[in-house]
């Protein structure tokens, strides 16, 4: 027999955790209620697993709902007390049907099996294709998509210097220097006015992030484009989409980006990331990770973070059916977050609503992950109470949604089936491009807007 000392392994990594550089952390499951027998869950779920061939699925779950009622019931009636309290279970999405004091604990106990046993996905419904053909950005910004610079009024933030470029010139010989430097991805200035006069300017490694402000000026270096037709990033490709999920939908699309533009995304992110937040702000051991935010810029269509962006909105509409979705102001960033440590993971969460909620308009409405890092062992994504897993692959993205319909107001959204966790980190690393979809949202009444709106009950 298999030991259940494997789904408990998990528990070792708290200690590993406290001791490694991140510092801080705080051990994996000390927020988690407990029970003297929860080893029953760990048995019953090996014993399943080994009459099944899985520890995936709703049949899964069924068994070690079963056998613990049964044990339950035996123990009940010879009088012990050595049992783990259970009651019935809906399975779609797993939900108790009566009071259960320990739901979250049994849910979690499920999830760190899972998480365990098994380095394979969950088997597709069916796969098809789809083909993705990009915007034409040469007829969208005219001639001046083939500019080398793009100006914004505005700054770049400290940080990013190339001091060995600064100094005082004009503009003219500024965009020479940045054009012959590869690290040089544009520069900043202060000035009443633009003249081609010198000033001092500040090269920068990073252009992406400028903050708007009178007087000062940037120029984001961009790549040029032919408009020849012959741009790789600008071809339709054939996507092979697997389907894990119909409704609410849990699809996986292989060789979604390339590796040449993770590559870029990774060392742009990487070295600016801090501890990942939780929602409404703050630190907590319930997501242990980094993160960094990066900004789609729609001014200019051959930056890869706003290709990936475009490519992730397509995806959504044409594909899913999410009609209404549009990319542009308004939207949430891309959080790009690192899984870097032993033991880094994100705990049992919802990204929207997943209590059966109703709809409201300029809430999310999706989730789309991009895996660009692989981890070697660990770093799955597991469906909590769908109990479907994802053992993520270089270049896919995981796109799941919570609506069943079209968002009309006061349709009742997912009621479950879309809480989700990362599983610890055991081996390697783990990076991955997050974005959520927001249906109704523009510059003027942006997400932020809607989710202050709706923290207010307005």
């Amino acid at each position: 027999a298999i030991p259940h000392a494997r789904c408990k392994r998990i528990l070792v990594l708290s200690l590993i955790a406290e001791m490694s550089p991140a510092g801080g952390f705080g051990g994996l499951y000390r927020d988690w209620d407990s029970h003297p027998h929860e080893s029953r869950v760990n048995e019953s779920a090996m014993r399943c697993m080994q009459k099944l061939g899985s520890a995936l699925g709703e049949n899964w779950m069924g068994c070690v709902v079963d056998e613990l009622l049964a044990e339950q019931e035996k123990a009940i009636a010879a009088g012990r007390t050595d049992f783990f309290p259970m009651v019935k279970h809906g399975l779609r999405p797993l939900k108790p049907l009566d009071r259960f004091d320990h739901s979250d604990l049994f849910k979690n106990l499920l999830r760190n099996c899972s998480c365990e046993l098994g380095n394979t996905s969950t088997q597709p419904l069916y796969s098809r294709t789809w083909q993705y053909t990009p915007p034409d950005v040469c007829r969208e910004h005219g001639a001046g998509v083939n500019e080398s610079f793009l100006y914004k009024r505005g700054f770049l933030p400290a940080g990013d210097d190339l001091p060995q470029l600064a100094g005082t010139m004009n503009e003219s010989k500024a965009t020479d220097v940045c054009q012959r430097e590869p690290l040089c991805s544009g520069f900043t200035y202060y000035g009443d006015r633009r003249v081609d006069e010198s000033r001092m300017i500040y090269f920068k490694s990073d252009a992406s992030a400028v903050t708007e402000a009178d007087k000062w000026h940037t120029f984001k270096k961009r790549r040029k484009l032919t408009c020849d037709g012959d741009d790789p990033a600008l071809k339709p490709k054939q996507l092979l989409v697997d389907t894990l999920r119909e409704s609410p939908p849990i699809y996986i699309v292989h060789d979604f980006v390339s590796q040449q533009d993770c590559e870029l995304m990774m060392n742009k992110t990487v070295p600016k990331m801090g501890r990942s937040v939780v929602g409404g702000g703050g630190f907590s051991s319930w997501r242990q990770s980094y993160s960094h935010n990066m900004v789609p810029d729609f001014e200019d269509p051959l930056d890869p973070v706003t290709l990936l962006a475009r490519r992730k909105f397509a995806f959504a509409r044409e594909y899913v059916g999410y009609t209404g979705l549009r990319e542009g102001e308004g939207q949430e960033p891309i959080n790009a977050v690192y899984y870097k440590y032993y033991g880094d993971q994100y705990r049992p969460h919802c990204d929207g609503e997943c209590s059966g909620g109703r709809y409201w308009e300029g809430q999310r409405v999706a989730t789309s992950l991009v895996y660009c890092q692989a981890a070697e062992e660990g770093g799955h994504t597991v469906f909590t109470r769908s109990n479907i897993k994802v053992v993520p692959k270089v270049g896919q993205m995981l796109f799941f949604g919570y609506l069943f319909n079209e968002s009309i107001v006061g349709e009742r959204m997912d009621d479950g089936h879309t809480e989700h966790s990362g599983c610890p980190l055991k081996n390697g690393h783990k990076w991955i491009a997050t974005m959520w979809y927001r249906e109704g949202v523009n510059a003027e009444q942006n997400w932020q807007y809607f989710s202050q709106k709706r923290s207010d009950g307005v």
